[in-house]
């Protein structure tokens, strides 16, 4: 038993990685048949790869966040301000692109710093947090769209403006920079060591010589810019980002915790940043498929993306004992 586990921990990483990736070849080659050989399309596989974008953004996020034990629920919440902060001064303060970015990532970097400060302070669970703090942020964003609705308007849109940011190959090509960033932060910096310390033990991070709380707040920072990006490249792309109400703005980060979790499950074979991309485009992926399968969005595309959480999250923890956190 111990000769066979010992000779299964000591796999070639090298032949594990080639043999992942030629099975993620294998079956989206069989999903190109499935739909009639319209998956595998040059026109379909860049909409997958756009569509991906925001998800991997997000997904960025969450390793920052919840790498240090803070699941923040409000995340959805604050995307749709940090959206609508980006677009106001693009158009309404003629900015521009730098508007847009300049506002985005600014209120997301000022949200997240701020939830994780609070967090901090109160000592109350994340996930208990978030779900307070995201009705608070929602209830501004349907106080901002009632103001518009009242004078005869609708939340700021950028129509023509300022929308090559969301679609390719400027969405890639700052994907790209952020991929690289990312990386970087995470692998090869003093912040993401003590980010990793701190998120595998407090105690023993504290006698390392690592001071938590700033750790903590420096890595949130990293949050709030790789998310207000997402916010940016979401608010171009749709021209236009709702409010909403009633804690349905935490739907819109299933998609990203379902690619984090799989990132997760992947970490033995992908470093986690490069699985963020690789996951996110494959949960992507198979909501394209789903799509051209016709498969009904708001029924069944719902049921596989519970379903893809769940199955992500038992993939992601299958090595470790105890409750999940």
């Amino acid at each position: 038993m111990d000769s066979k586990k010992q000779k299964n921990d000591n796999q070639n990483p090298i032949v594990v990685t080639i043999l992942t990736v030629a099975a993620i070849v294998l079956i989206y080659i069989v999903l190109h048949f499935l739909t009639g050989g319209k998956f595998l399309t040059g026109s379909n596989i860049l909409f997958v790869l756009s569509a991906s974008v925001v998800t991997t953004f997000l997904v960025f996020t969450f390793c920052f966040l919840i790498t240090m034990g803070f699941m923040d629920l409000s995340l959805g919440a604050i995307l749709i301000l940090a959206s609508n902060a980006g677009g106001i001064l693009a158009v309404n303060f003629y900015l521009g692109y730098f508007g847009l970015i300049a506002g985005s990532v600014t209120v997301t970097v000022l949200l997240v710093l701020l939830n994780t400060k609070l967090m901090l302070v109160t000592k109350i669970p994340s996930w208990i947090f978030g779900l307070g703090i995201a009705m608070i942020y929602e209830a501004i964003g349907a106080m901002y769209n009632a103001s518009r609705v009242k004078i005869g308007r609708q939340v700021v849109s950028l129509d023509a403006v300022c929308r090559e940011l969301g679609n390719p190959p400027w969405n890639l090509v700052v994907l790209g920079a952020a991929l690289l960033a990312a990386y970087i932060i995470f692998n090869r910096t003093s912040i993401g060591f003590g980010l990793r310390a701190v998120g595998s033990n407090t105690g023993v991070a504290r006698m390392m010589g690592i001071n938590i709380n700033k750790t903590i707040m420096l890595a949130a920072l990293c949050a709030g810019v790789f998310a207000g990006f997402g916010a940016a490249v979401n608010e171009s792309y749709g021209g236009r980002v709702g409010a909403s109400t009633g804690l349905q703005s935490i739907t819109s980060i299933f998609t990203p915790l379902a690619a984090y979790l799989l990132a997760k499950a992947l970490e033995k074979i992908f470093n986690i940043i490069i699985g963020a991309v690789i996951s996110a485009v494959i949960i992507t992926s198979i909501f394209n498929v789903l799509t051209l399968l016709g498969v009904p969005s708001g029924t069944w595309q719902q049921v596989v993306m519970g379903g893809s959480v769940i199955i992500c999250g038992i993939l992601s923890q299958r090595r470790f004992d105890g409750v999940v956190k």
